[in-house]
């Protein structure tokens, strides 16, 4: 089973909307530049609400990298379908803290 199957499998809306509750008071402190940027490049407002808490800038750069987590494939790729959307939250609740 591909990483992205096993991820799939794993995530749980429930758990994923209590994870990213946790950053929505910093949602109002989002640079709009990049909210718009964001969005323009198709990524969910609750992924990028994460995305941009935890890694800032870098973000934009890790989501086109192949990541060896994700089955060497880039975040972006998971995107592309609302069933790899949901395993890149699985992935991003796992990533280290």
């Amino acid at each position: 089973m591909s990483m992205k199957g096993i991820y799939f499998r794993e995530f749980k809306q429930a758990r994923w909307d209590s994870f990213s509750e946790r950053f929505e008071e910093l949602e109002q402190k989002m640079d709009p530049t990049w909210v718009e940027r964001a969005r323009v490049q198709g990524i969910p407002a609750d992924i990028s609400r994460v995305l941009w808490c935890e890694m800032g800038e870098y973000a934009f750069e890790w989501l086109a990298k192949d990541i060896p987590a994700l089955g060497d494939q880039s975040p972006a790729a998971y995107l592309e379908t609302e069933e790899g959307a949901q395993a890149l939250r699985a992935a991003i609740m796992r990533m280290p803290r």
